[in-house]
């Protein structure tokens, strides 16, 4: 888990060249260093999926410096957003073929770096959430490495939806993890630090 700091920590969507790289570093380091992926001579990770136009990138930073970060993908077919990593590695699931009738959004690439406080999880969470709702989509989706899905059952009560499966690029295993907006806030009410960060990452959002 990120350890503890005192300084606020800021989520953002990685909009420019600068703000995208740094999220590619920060997602190298976090690979390399739980030996995730091989040394790359740039030291940047990415996947084609990031410069589609229904990926976000957000990237949270403590007194300037890039703390972590999660690439949130959404789907709407009726606008033709349908590419997710999620489909190519669950696209066979029946569970997977359940949710991909309708609109989705999906957490990927979720990486800390060493000094990362814990609460930078529940924002980048939370901006997830505040993309399910800007778009009003039916699920929100996550595959997160095997070891790390307590975290989202435990804290926002995502369920399992499918069996662990190697995810691309990595490793590692993953898997297919799910809750509906309107469960998630049931889960979450009364969690002021979870409710407060999910309604300020919605108006940011929105003003955006």
């Amino acid at each position: 888990m990120p350890g503890a700091t005192s300084e606020a920590v800021y989520c953002a969507v990685a909009r420019n060249e600068v703000e995208r790289q740094q999220v590619y570093r920060l997602r190298y380091a976090c690979y390399l260093r739980t030996g995730a992926i091989a040394p790359l001579p740039d030291e940047q990770f990415s996947d084609p999926f990031d410069t589609a136009p229904n990926q976000f990138s957000f990237l949270c930073r403590g007194g300037g410096v890039p703390l972590a970060t999660v690439r949130v993908s959404v789907v709407l077919p009726d606008v033709g957003w349908l590419e997710a990593p999620s489909r190519h590695v669950y696209g066979d699931d029946p569970a997977f073929h359940r949710i991909a009738r309708g609109a989705f959004v999906e957490a990927s690439r979720l990486c800390f770096a060493a000094q990362a406080r814990r609460d930078a999880f529940v924002r980048l969470v939370a901006n997830m959430a505040a993309l399910a709702d800007l778009y009003d989509v039916g699920w929100l989706v996550a595959c997160p490495r095997v070891e790390h899905c307590h975290a989202y059952q435990r804290l926002f009560g995502f369920r399992a939806l499918a069996g662990p499966r190697r995810y691309f690029g990595v490793n590692f295993k993953t898997q297919l993890l799910g809750i509906r907006p309107d469960e998630l806030r049931k889960f979450v009410a009364g969690r002021k630090v979870i409710v407060d960060a999910w309604d300020e990452a919605l108006r940011v959002l929105s003003a955006a």
